[in-house]
């Protein structure tokens, strides 16, 4: 026998038709927010969440409901670019902490995880349940214990583009299976403002007046819908294809777009017995879309069938599971642009989901970009890793020479008095131009999401700040650029490609942001001289000036920091010998006054 969906994914057809039933029985349940079921003969623990279709719990706050995440529950969802936190949508995640809050859920999960793998399930809006309990657990690992998965079906978007891109970085995004049907308008709601939500609501709602009776008219709900998953998958469309249309950019301005993006792995339902299995976000956003368009003669048919889909996902996965009638779209740049292509099983497939040449071009796009990404984290490890590394080498020559003179790098760069110097300089500028095309293309999405985890490239990176920044720390105190700009650590005057390279080391060692700042211990040196210069005493520059202290010893004796800075004739010492004594520490517990003597 061949390989199976379950070998390729790794959750086997038994655990996800377990998974199917036990999400659809907790969906409905009003009594316990989740269920716990241990399978006979199963080596899991699936958990299920249960569901609301009160539209306060789809959407609070108008047009979307999105929020930023609690950055201290889920510490990894955000961008280490910017600092930027992952947006998620607010009902589901109040849902979510009233759970993890008021139930047992943490403490019955911990109880069995070393027992059992745990799989966390969900059908409808219990999914995001599943979704959120899945990152909770991920970013809390145990040692011994398998990582938990998710498995959901039907599932609304939950989380924007940040979300995906952390969830991708961290190698999380194996961990999620999602189970689409093709016409299924759940999965596509939040790419539509709340104000649409009410008629759908209300039509899966047992306690409505309106439950599964007929929507009025019966193609505007869906056609709203598909309005909008139309914006959004048009505008990113034009991003994959590295084109801007005017007249888009220009509807922005008018129209909010959804931030809600798919992640994980996509398995899309055709509704003949075929699985269509997509790892590619961007493709997936684009089949959402695509796959669910109507011909006008079948209008009805299909707004009718896209809510009587999202009721059918029982029998569908258990049916498409025991045909193993199964399509991988991984490939994507050489998929058939022409519905009789080849190959043929793929194109099948694709037919199956009735992709037209427009949606092929845009899940060809979608792989291509993956491709350029690859090709660029190439050209970086291949090309210019080999660069930075050999101009580190002169730097770090540089300063083993200036630490011989007993003035140090950092003053001698300060003065620039000498060819090393201005070598030194060249360097610099060198340097800076590589890391700051690195940034460039993170910004811009062209290298894959995991590069920032790259171990290789945090140490690369944490090399070249610590010993460059300096330089750049005295190139902009020679210039006296603080008395135009203020202190050097100031958001916006700092180099980006500084607070970049540190965030990731602070993220890899899981320390607060803006802790690992040792690379600034100059700026922060020249910041207090100047303040310490007037005739007043102020106790929070004194506060400074013992912090420096205590972060100076622990630094040197992590060897974050070289010696050089204790150098007789190095700006420091000179400081710190004539620092009035009210700012000092008492000379018998002030350990830099025992490393310099004074």
């Amino acid at each position: 026998m061949g390989e199976t969906l379950g070998d390729r994914i790794g959750l086997s057809e038994e655990v996800i038709n377990a998974a199917a039933s036990l999400a659809m029985k907790a969906h409905d349940s009003t009594r316990e927010p989740f269920l716990l079921d241990k399978p006979r003969g199963l080596f899991v623990a699936v958990v299920a969440f249960a569901g609301s279709w009160l539209p306060g719990d789809w959407c609070a706050e108008p047009p979307f409901g999105e929020t930023k995440i609690d950055d201290g529950t889920f510490p990894s969802l955000k961008s280490l670019g910017d600092d930027g936190v992952a947006l998620v949508n607010g009902s589901f995640l109040r849902r979510f902490n009233a759970i993890l809050g008021q139930s047992s859920l943490a403490e019955k999960v911990k109880k069995i995880a070393g027992k059992k793998q745990v799989v966390f399930t969900g059908y409808s809006s219990g999914a995001p349940m599943a979704i959120l309990a899945t990152l909770y657990f991920l970013e809390k690992p145990e040692p011994n214990q398998s990582p938990p998965r998710c498995v959901t079906f039907g599932s609304p978007l939950v989380g924007d583009r940040i979300f995906g891109h952390a969830v991708r970085r961290e190698k999380w995004s194996d961990h999620f299976i999602h189970f689409v049907m093709r016409y299924d308008v759940i999965p596509r709601i939040m790419l539509g403002p709340s104000s649409e939500h009410q008629q759908i609501l209300d039509f899966f709602n047992p306690r409505s007046e309106f439950f599964k009776r007929p929507i009025d008219p019966p193609l505007g709900f869906y056609s709203s819908v598909m309005r909008n998953a139309s914006l959004v998958a048009n505008y990113d469309a034009c991003n994959l294809m590295g084109c801007r249309i005017p007249a888009l950019e220009t509807l922005r301005t008018f129209i909010e777009l959804s931030p809600y993006r798919p992640f994980g792995t996509y398995i899309f339902c055709t509704g003949n017995g075929k699985l269509v299995v997509v790892r590619n976000p961007n493709a997936v956003l684009q089949i959402l879309f695509y796959c669910a368009q109507w011909t006008q003669e079948k209008a009805a048919d299909v707004a009718k069938g896209s809510l009587y889909e999202h009721l059918a996902y029982k029998d569908e996965i258990q049916e498409s599971l025991g045909m193993q009638n199964v399509v991988y779209l991984d490939r994507l740049e050489e998929l058939p642009v022409s519905s009789d292509g080849s190959p043929a099983t793929v194109n099948a497939a694709l037919n199956d989901l009735g992709l037209s040449q427009q949606a092929r071009l845009c899940l060809q796009a979608a792989g291509e970009l993956e491709k350029r990404k690859s090709r660029n984290q190439d050209k970086i490890i291949n090309d210019y890793k080999q660069k930075i590394e050999g101009e580190l080498r002169k730097m770090t020559k540089y300063k083993e020479k200036a630490e011989t003179s007993g003035l140090g790098y950092y003053d001698s760069f300060k003065l620039q008095e000498k060819e090393d110097d201005f070598l030194a300089n060249v360097s610099r500028l060198v340097l800076a131009g590589f890391w700051d095309e690195m940034m460039e293309m993170l910004k811009g999405h062209e290298l894959p999401d995991d590069f920032e985890k790259r171990l290789d490239f945090i140490e690369l990176g944490t090399a070249y700040r610590r010993t460059v920044e300096p330089l750049d720390i005295a190139n902009f105190y020679r210039h006296a650029k603080d008395e135009e700009t203020g202190f050097y650590v100031k958001k916006g005057t700092r180099p980006k490609r500084y607070r970049y390279i540190q965030n990731w080391l602070e993220h890899a060692v899981k320390k607060p942001s803006g802790s690992l700042s040792e690379s600034c211990f100059w700026a922060e040196v020249e910041d207090l001289r100047i303040k310490t210069r007037s005739n007043g005493f102020s106790p929070e520059i004194k506060q400074k000036v013992q912090q420096l202290e205590k972060n100076l010893i622990k630094w040197i004796d992590d060897v974050s920091l070289g010696k050089d800075v204790l150098l007789e004739n190095s700006t420091f010492v000179k400081w710190w010998k004539g620092l009035r004594p009210e700012y000092r520490s008492e000379p018998e517990s002030s350990c830099v006054s025992k490393l310099i003597g004074g």
